[in-house]
């Protein structure tokens, strides 16, 4: 298969073969390529424009991914950093959705913990939801007007989502849209919690 950069037939397989070839040469090479890809793989699945955190995040285990295989067994670098960026993607992609799902859920039905009886194994588990819970709150309220009314008729609520884009004469596609940017933005403000989160336990003496 030939590849539609020239960088392939300059030499980089060869040089990789030969064991001459630097990462770095070799990242500089993919990195646009598997960019793409890894973008293309996430909104596949997402349907909708990828958060750049989440394709970095998928060209870096790509990267690594490639970085492991056997020079010997390829026809072409580019051609492989792209399906490998398009899987890692896809994979990401997945791993979105179902944060979207979950907090959806969480919104949803905010209570529903409450009405559980857990088990001594599930008590970590049940903190870490409510946890989850009060960052997805926190992060709703950043939200715009809109957007909040939005997620609370649409998904707290039981009002349906055409009857909200009727009521403001919008078509159900926009509101499909600006409701998944509305739990997209709650997703990414809850990772960035996380991360806080996380950052302090590393640095706490």
């Amino acid at each position: 298969m030939m590849d539609d950069s020239g960088t392939d037939a300059v030499g980089l397989l060869l040089r990789w073969r030969e064991g001459r070839l630097d990462e770095r040469v070799l990242y500089a090479a993919v990195r646009r390529p598997m960019y793409q890809a890894a973008r293309r793989g996430i909104s596949s699945i997402t349907s909708s424009y990828p958060d750049p955190q989440d394709v970095e995040d998928a060209v870096y285990d790509a990267f690594v991914q490639l970085s492991a295989k056997d020079p010997a067994e390829m026809l072409s670098v580019i051609g492989l950093a792209k399906v490998i960026a398009c899987r890692r993607g896809r994979d990401i992609g997945r791993r979105v959705v179902r944060d979207r799902e979950q907090i959806e859920g969480l919104l949803a039905n905010p209570m529903a913990m409450a009405a559980v009886e857990f088990h001594d194994e599930d008590v970590r588990a049940a903190e870490e939801d409510e946890r989850l819970l009060a960052m997805a709150e926190g992060c709703f309220e950043r939200l715009t007007e809109e957007q909040r009314d939005l997620v609370t008729k649409t998904i707290m609520g039981q009002e349906l989502l055409s009857d909200w884009a009727l009521h403001k004469g919008r078509s159900h596609q926009a509101a499909s849209r600006q409701r998944r940017r509305a739990i997209e933005a709650i997703r990414r403000c809850i990772a960035s919690k996380q991360s806080e989160r996380t950052t302090g336990r590393e640095v706490a003496p």
